[in-house]
């Protein structure tokens, strides 16, 4: 009579050189998944990455025409050289950051930028009709500054030596 022993089999490569994670089965799972629940979902992220793209252009273009309006108001009261360095700072790279975050406010609230407009467009617009009288009548009433004098000149010492 022959007795066997049940031994465990061994296994044909070590454990830690599994072919493939959990998480990149996972993945894998995910993309192959095409059910109507991630398809869905897939579409309301697309979806709302098209809004941000929408909103960020939206408000980029209202940024540039606010610019434009309140620089063309600016100039009559305020310098060329201060002009200069007013569109120094507010420069297409300004406004385009700008517009890039307030469009993830904008995300962040579930609102676009067509319904902030449509709130608020009316009162924006009584501004720029308001704003340029009063800038032509706060550089009517501003007084002008007073002349600077240049300095006088030191007198030459009596003797002819400097002081």
């Amino acid at each position: 009579m022959v007795t066997k022993t049940n031994e465990a089999p061994q296994p044909s490569a070590p454990a830690s050189a599994a072919p493939e994670s959990l998480d990149a089965l996972m993945q894998e799972a995910t993309l192959l998944d095409t059910s109507p629940i991630r398809e869905a979902e897939a579409g309301q992220a697309a979806q709302l990455a098209e809004v941000t793209q929408s909103n960020e252009a939206e408000l980029y273009g209202t940024l540039q025409a606010v610019r434009a309006m309140a620089f063309g108001l600016l100039s009559i009261a305020v310098d060329p050289q201060r002009m200069g360095q007013l569109a120094n700072v507010w420069n297409d790279m300004v406004l385009k950051s700008t517009a890039s975050a307030g469009a993830a406010v904008l995300e962040l609230h579930g609102i676009t930028m067509g319904q902030v407009m449509g709130r608020f467009g009316p009162y924006v617009m009584l501004v720029a009709a308001v704003a340029p009288p009063v800038m032509l009548t706060k550089q009517i009433l501003t007084p002008p500054a007073p002349q600077k004098q240049a300095p006088p000149a030191p007198a030459p010492a009596a003797d002819g030596q400097q002081q």
